[in-house]
């Protein structure tokens, strides 16, 4: 799906390489999170992971001592920071400006593959944003390290579907998995992809082989978050906690029509309008894998019920992408340079960061520290 024809004025962004695009989503994302680094609460459920990852610092199993409705590695990761940093804000708040902008630049790489550097580019930039901004998505919330993971994982299927992609992209995947359970049904659904894309491109033993690995690898990253549960004679708790008690949650959840329909709707009427106006491609097998992965990522929400602002975590990099494509597609939009306009966007949008940052400055003549709380 890469464009062909006369160059565009955002091609000038050609020249930049991939480590300074990084250095860029680097620095736009540690800007907007920043002044976020000094507050003690955020979000009840980041939190929460903090509690737990403490727990687990002090050489409690989590499910064992306390309790949370998420897989294991969500803890793990903070109970790794917490042993090596103590008991820093600062610490585990920049580890969310670095899984921001890793899967900003992810989103970034897949564009250059599926579509264009252009399309990437705003896409990454978008994914900061949209990742970052609105609500309580300033905390490090188990979306954000699930696509730590997801959109690697994604890249390297994107790249190449070899063995060596296939096999180091299920490992990604079982790690995302093990961050946010309802990302198995994406993860299930791209398995399925490798299979019935396998057979018809090389053969049926070569769709079998991508599936399988990719599977298996999936189930390599579950078996190790066990293990520590069966050493220790708490399978059960693992067991429980992982897979029981997140189905029961949702069992347990009411539907909520209002919260879910319009979503429907509006992804539903997004895609058919595009494709109806051939605005979007899905002609190339890449293209459908991002397709396979976002429609994946949509019936884990329906499936839940509902739809909250920090579950579109999972939804923004991919769907940015799409709708990049869409846009660049529209014959208004070439007739112009559009770069200043969006640069300026850009500068305006973080009115949360700004504010933030003026709350810090009083807090810190007024109370002589920059930390709230």
């Amino acid at each position: 799906m890469r464009s062909k024809g006369k160059t565009s004025p955002i091609s000038s962004y050609d020249k930049l390489s991939g480590k300074t695009i990084l250095v860029i989503l680097f620095l736009l994302t540690f800007i907007i999170r920043f002044p976020f680094f000094f507050r003690d609460y955020i979000d009840r459920d980041e939190s929460t992971f903090i509690l737990v990852g403490q727990a687990l610092a002090d050489g409690y199993l989590p499910y064992t001592y306390l309790w949370d409705l998420k897989p294991p590695i969500i803890f793990f990761i903070m109970g790794g920071l917490i042993s090596i940093f103590g008991k820093s804000f600062i610490a585990i708040r920049l580890f969310g400006v670095i899984a921001v902008s890793l899967t900003a630049f992810f989103t970034y790489k897949i564009g250059c593959r599926v579509f264009t550097k252009k399309i990437g580019l705003w896409s990454s930039l978008g994914t900061v944003l949209l990742l970052s901004l609105f609500g309580s998505l300033q905390g490090v919330m188990s979306e954000h390290v699930s696509m730590l993971f997801f959109m690697p994982g994604l890249y390297l299927l994107v790249k190449s579907r070899n063995i060596g992609n296939v096999l180091m992209s299920g490992l990604f995947f079982g790690l995302a998995v093990m961050t946010k359970i309802n990302l198995a049904y994406a993860t299930l659904f791209i398995t399925v992809f490798l299979l019935i894309e396998g057979v018809r491109s090389v053969s049926w033993k070569e769709g079998l082989l991508r599936s399988l690995l990719f599977g298996v690898s999936n189930l390599i990253v579950i078996g190790f978050t066990l293990l520590p549960y069966y050493l220790t004679d708490k399978a059960g708790a693992w067991w429980k906690s992982v897979f029981l008690a997140p189905l029961e949650y949702t069992r347990a959840e009411s539907f909520s029509p209002e919260k879910i329909l319009p979503f429907v709707i509006l992804i539903s009427a997004f895609f058919l309008f595009a494709w109806r106006k051939r605005r979007l491609q899905f002609d190339n097998t890449n293209s459908q894998l991002l397709l396979i992965a976002l429609v994946g990522v949509c019936f884990s929400f329906v499936k839940g019920g509902k739809v909250n602002g920090h579950y579109l975590i999972q939804l923004y990099p991919i769907l940015l992408l799409f709708v990049g494509s869409f846009i660049t597609s529209l014959s208004l939009l070439k007739k112009r340079n559009w770069t200043p306009l969006m640069l300026l966007l850009i500068l305006l949008l973080p009115i949360e960061s700004y504010r933030e940052y003026f709350m810090i400055m009083v807090h810190k003549k007024e109370r002589g520290t920059y930390f709230n709380g």
